[in-house]
């Protein structure tokens, strides 16, 4: 890798780190390589921290991307002809065989010095969309050599570069050089240095820069005392909003429906504001907004009764089915921000966006009031290709599986059945909460997951299944990080080995803590869940063959087995009229990575068959029909079967995975 690049990708993930710079794809950054002929530039609708070698950049020629904005004839085409010619010489300049498309703000890097990070910082935009905005930051940055260049809103893609091409002939006949800081109204911050370390000094100096004169001008100001909130009441209403959001938004999505809640630190301040419902509705503010979370965010104030919270969410949502677009985000007066997405990565972009957004309107809101885009600017934006391109790109895939979208739990994540169905799920598209009392083991869980192919996600959760406090707090997470639950594989489980004789009571009264107590607790949860949504579900209980036919030296595992099938299908019964199915899974003897069959059971099963230690396993093995090693995959592909539309009609079902060794009768 040359040192061009290392730049590159050393600016881009640093810059991509911060949600406060940049959020989702949004953003660019270049560097010129090969005596700057030609140029590393971010590609379009990627994000910045994702970007590695050899993928998520283009190598493009500086000679051609600049002739572009020099092209005259180009401007007498109509927008949509224009921009899609511009794609295509975009394209046509490409160097390299890597995927994706160049920035759409191509041009404009190829126009400035060897490194550009172009950035979306949320505090920076709070003055550049002010209409007091522009005065300010000419006052705050009057002693800046050489002086920043201000550019008014000029539209985005060609005409933004074509404008930049103008005001930088202007600049250079007024200052005899090129400009390093250059602010884009509406739009961002462009930072252009011949060095990489000074571009991303220079970015961050203008961005604390900016920060402490928003803070300052907030703090004067005054904000009315924060409102002491109940968790349990924030709890509960979190509950009902995200229980109304998630039918409405799976009907729009035509699928499951990803929501998530933040109460953060600038959320939190602009619902603070006075005047926060009518700062709501202030019209967009820069095109990420249009591209992210499809303009304003729908304002909802909660009645004082919270039984009636739902209800009240579930009408105005329905006011918005007119709207050419559902909105992707809504405000709770007093309570928060909910964003609402297809995907997971999607999610985090709107939410980081919309986040964004809420800190540049209190910021604006004390320098004069926003300035948001003009119907003519978002009428552009709207038909504009490359836009929908980036947000299809942002959004990435759902999957094309049964559980494709849906969030799945999964107990005992951190290690053996539980990791192996958690990594499978993952790749068949879902999302999946590794629930597990061993946060490393979940961690490692989510390592392996992120390192394979597939489309859904997996993120760590702390619980103790035999904790009512615990499972709750779970499910509260769950909720706020994903909106609710689709699927609960119950799959934490204990089996020591002991005569009945040398049993102790304490490990007996555990094991059932584990496996009975635990599954009680999680499925009460999720079904309570799962009713409020009113979007049905599934459940799964992870027994094992030891279910169907007892062993020996295993009193409490032979009973709180058999125990989690009779659970299932009892269930199954109370939950049907809700569209809840519950089954039970019986996998046999499934080897890899398991804490079941550790060393010391290895060696306790082989003392109890007459086998040496290295025989225990494939002794096992062939005492199935088909002689075959159960693996996580099969397993993998029987839950799958379970949990999704294929069975749909089957519920209070033992399904047994196990080669053939044992049968329900």
């Amino acid at each position: 890798m040359n040192a061009d690049l290392q730049d590159m990708l050393r600016i881009s993930r640093t810059v991509g780190a911060s949600p406060r710079w940049v959020q989702g794809g949004g953003g660019n950054t270049s560097v010129k390589t090969d005596g700057r002929r030609t140029m590393y530039v971010k590609a379009s609708g990627t994000a910045l921290g994702d970007m590695v070698e050899g993928r998520g950049y283009r190598l493009v020629d500086v000679v051609r991307c600049a002739a572009i904005a020099e092209d005259e004839a180009l401007a007498a085409l109509d927008a949509a002809e224009r921009e899609a010619r511009v794609v295509d010489r975009l394209l046509d300049a490409c160097l390299d065989d890597l995927h994706g498309r160049p920035s759409v703000e191509t041009s404009l890097h190829a126009m400035l010095d060897r490194c550009v990070v172009h950035t979306h910082p949320s505090v920076v935009n709070g003055l550049l969309c002010a209409r007091d905005g522009r005065a300010a930051i000419e006052r705050m940055f009057a002693d800046l050599v050489p002086p920043p260049l201000y550019i008014d809103y000029a539209g985005a893609g060609h005409s933004l570069a074509c404008r930049l091409r103008d005001e930088l002939h202007r600049y250079a006949a007024e200052h005899s050089r090129a400009p390093e800081v250059i602010f884009l109204e509406n739009h961002g911050l462009v930072v252009s240095t011949t060095d990489a370390d000074r571009a991303l000094e220079l970015t961050a100096r203008v961005f604390d820069r900016v920060d402490r004169a928003a803070t300052e001008a907030i703090a004067a100001a005054g904000l009315p005392p924060a409102r002491p909130a109940d968790p349990e009441v924030v709890d509960a209403l979190v509950a009902e909003v995200t229980a109304a959001m998630r039918p409405f938004y799976a009907r729009a999505f035509g699928g499951p429906a990803l929501l998530r809640f933040s109460d953060a630190p600038v959320v939190r301040g602009f619902l603070r504001l006075p005047q926060a419902a009518e700062l709501s509705e202030a019209p967009p503010l820069v095109p990420d907004q249009v591209v992210y979370c499809r303009e304003r965010p729908l304002w909802i104030a909660l009645p004082p009764d919270p039984g009636e919270a739902r209800r009240v969410v579930a009408e105005r949502l329905e006011e918005t089915s007119s709207w050419s677009e559902h909105p992707l985000c809504i405000l709770v007066d007093g309570l928060g921000l909910f964003c609402a997405a297809p995907t997971s990565r999607f999610l985090d972009a709107v939410c980081a966006t919309m986040e964004a957004v809420l800190e540049s309107l209190t910021i604006a809101s004390r320098f004069g009031g926003p300035r948001g885009l003009s119907e003519e600017a978002l009428a552009f934006l709207h038909d504009w290709e490359v836009e929908r391109f980036r947000r299809q790109t942002a959004s990435g895939e759902r999957g094309g599986s049964d559980l494709a979208g849906r969030v799945v739990v999964v107990t005992g994540a951190g290690s053996g059945i539980g990791r192996g169905l958690s990594l499978f799920l993952a790749r068949r598209g879902a999302h999946v909460v590794l629930a597990d009392v061993d946060r490393g083991g979940a961690e490692e869980t989510q390592r392996r997951a992120v390192a394979q192919e597939g489309a859904g996600t997996a993120r760590p959760m702390d619980v103790d299944v035999t904790d009512e406090a615990s499972v709750r707090a779970l499910f509260r997470q769950i909720v706020c990080a994903l909106g609710g639950v689709d699927v609960l594989i119950n799959g934490a489980g204990l089996a020591p080995v002991h005569a009945l004789v040398d049993f102790p009571l304490a490990q007996w009264r555990k094991t059932l803590d584990v496996n009975l107590t635990g599954y009680f607790l999680m499925a009460r949860e999720a079904a309570r869940r799962m009713i409020a949504q009113g979007t049905g579900g599934a459940i799964i209980n992870v027994s094992s063959k030891t279910g169907l036919e007892a062993s020996r030296n295993h009193s409490a595992y032979n009973a709180t087995k058999s125990a989690e099938i009779h659970l299932a299908r009892g269930w199954a019964l109370e939950l049907a009229e809700h569209g809840i199915r519950v089954n039970a899974l019986c996998p046999g003897n499934v080897f890899a990575e398991s804490k079941i069959w550790n060393e010391d059971y290895v060696k306790a099963l082989a003392e109890k068959r007459g086998l040496r230690p290295e025989e225990v396993i494939p002794y096992y093995i062939n005492l199935t029909a088909l002689k075959q090693e159960v693996t996580w995959d099969d397993l993998g592909e029987a839950v799958s079967f379970l949990a999704g539309d294929r069975a749909a009609r089957i519920t209070g079902q033992t399904l047994v995975v196990d080669a053939g060794q044992v049968f329900v009768r």
